[in-house]
């Protein structure tokens, strides 16, 4: 007696955007650049385009619904705050602090 092939069960293309590796590389990326960018949060345009571009993968990844973890961790939310928080502690401390302590308009990189 032949058995069956086996079938997927799941067909093409209707899977989560969890199933994607990529996606959640993105994810998980967004949190690596957030957590990296506050930890070199002094050296002032490279931590900026860091968080920026951190924070631009991040809401993508939100918008698409990825999540990132395995266990249903959602990394993507958690690398949009950590990109957020991190452009914001950037921008005040060498920005708006520069411009406090020296009376000059502050320079965007």
């Amino acid at each position: 007696m032949d058995h069956p092939a086996p079938t997927s069960h799941t067909p093409a293309g209707t899977g989560s955007p969890n199933d994607s590796y990529v996606a959640r590389g993105v994810a998980a990326a967004s949190v690596g650049m957030g957590f990296f960018s506050a930890v070199v949060f002094f050296w002032t345009p490279f931590t900026s385009l860091l968080s920026s571009v951190g924070l631009v993968l991040g809401l993508i990844s939100v918008a698409r619904g990825v999540k990132g973890g395995l266990r249903g961790e959602n990394y993507a939310m958690v690398g949009t705050i950590l990109c957020a928080t991190s452009l914001t502690i950037t921008v005040t401390l060498n920005q708006v602090l520069r411009y406090a302590q020296w009376d000059t308009l502050p320079y965007l990189w």
